[in-house]
């Protein structure tokens, strides 16, 4: 005789995944969803997205592959595998991922955004200027992309446009420390030490355990040690 969860369609575990309360519910029900309907590209994706969220990128990946296999369109899907890609730092892949997106949809910033933090690793910097300022065009308050956009500048060293993206990702996500710590580091590397000493101790007060915070305070303090400057 059939158990109740035997006698389930393809359909009732898809629902039953998205349904789970946590991660291997979700693997469980979305497996046994595919080896029903191993046809279903909505079914794969998420199944993807939970070996992912499990840290079985690889896994996940090919799960992203076969939705598209069914699906050649499915963007969805195609992002998902665009951002497992990039962090996994697989950067010319995920670049073939989020232009192929645009290519459906023009409109997407955060498809922009990505495209642009991966043309970043590759060191195209004025193709990733490009892609992330229509990220923001799209989304001005896209924090993401401020931040990216101040990553890029700070390696292209336009120091002072990098500031400008971080002071903007701090008027979208007021407590966003990463960004306080970046402006932190160009404020010491323009010799305004007093200035970036006190922007660490203010990520240190909101995140106490912060050791890069520590650390660049620190690094910072033995430098106007060195140069004999007072407090």
């Amino acid at each position: 005789m059939m158990s109740e969860e035997e006698k389930l369609s393809a359909e009732e575990w898809f629902k039953k995944g998205l349904e789970a309360g946590n991660v291997d519910d979700e693997i469980m029900s979305f497996k046994k969803s595919v080896e029903l309907d191993p046809e279903n590209p909505s079914a794969w994706n998420n199944l993807g997205i939970a070996l992912y969220d499990k840290g079985m990128q690889e896994e996940a990946i090919q799960c992203f592959v076969k939705a598209l296999e069914i699906d050649s369109k499915y963007t969805d899907a195609l992002f998902n595998l665009g951002y497992a890609l990039m962090m996994m730092r697989r950067f010319e892949e995920a670049e073939q991922c989020f232009e192929r997106i645009l290519k459906f949809n023009s409109n997407d910033g955060g498809a922009w955004n990505n495209l642009g933090y991966v043309q970043y690793n590759l060191r195209k910097y004025e193709e990733a200027e490009k892609s992330i300022s229509k990220a923001i065009e799209i989304n001005s308050q896209d924090s993401s992309a401020w931040y990216n956009l101040g990553l890029l500048y700070y390696a292209m060293e336009r120091f002072d446009d990098a500031i400008k993206c971080y002071e903007k990702v701090l008027e979208i996500d007021p407590k966003n420390t990463l960004a306080m710590n970046n402006i932190a580091i160009i404020l010491g590397r323009k010799g305004k030490l007093d200035e970036a000493i006190e922007l660490f101790d203010k990520v240190i007060e909101m995140e106490p355990d912060n050791e890069v915070a520590k650390f660049n305070k620190q690094f910072l303090i033995q430098r106007k040690e060195a140069r004999g400057q007072k407090g």
